[in-house]
């Protein structure tokens, strides 16, 4: 006898080895294309234009406007405030202008702010956060 070898391959097991392959290619597949997908979020989750949010000031009111472009945050602005309102909430520029700065920056809400603007810039950001749900997609 010369080395004749013979194979016994059962036929569960080889079902069995197949479904379980199977079930990994299916898994692995399914992994990629969950976090392929989570990428594309992060690029462009807002549809491009500008939007408006009306900011109360007291009997006053200042408009904010939140332009977006290619799906990202490109400006914030705030605009159409009164002299009166100017007069009564002085710091409401410069935390306009800070929270516009960091929006831009980090593309989110969540930004820091200088302890003296804090109350200005909530109240903006708040604008803001109703102008981007109206961007969303």
């Amino acid at each position: 006898m010369s080395g004749t070898k013979f194979v016994v391959v059962k036929l569960k097991e080889l079902i069995k080895t197949v479904v379980f392959a199977v079930l990994g290619v299916i898994i692995l597949v399914g992994l990629i294309w969950f976090f392929l997908s989570l990428g594309d979020r992060d690029s462009g989750t807002y549809r491009d234009g500008v939007y408006h949010t009306q900011v109360a000031l007291g009997d006053e009111s200042a408009m904010v406007s939140v332009t977006i472009k290619d799906g990202m945050i490109e400006d914030v602005a705030l605009s159409e405030m009164s002299e009166t309102a100017m007069v009564f909430y002085p710091l409401m520029q410069s935390a306009a202008e800070e929270v516009c700065k960091e929006v831009v920056k980090n593309q989110s809400l969540t930004i820091q702010v200088s302890e003296q603007n804090a109350y200005s810039a909530q109240a903006i950001l708040e604008a803001v956060a109703q102008g981007l749900e109206e961007a969303e997609k």
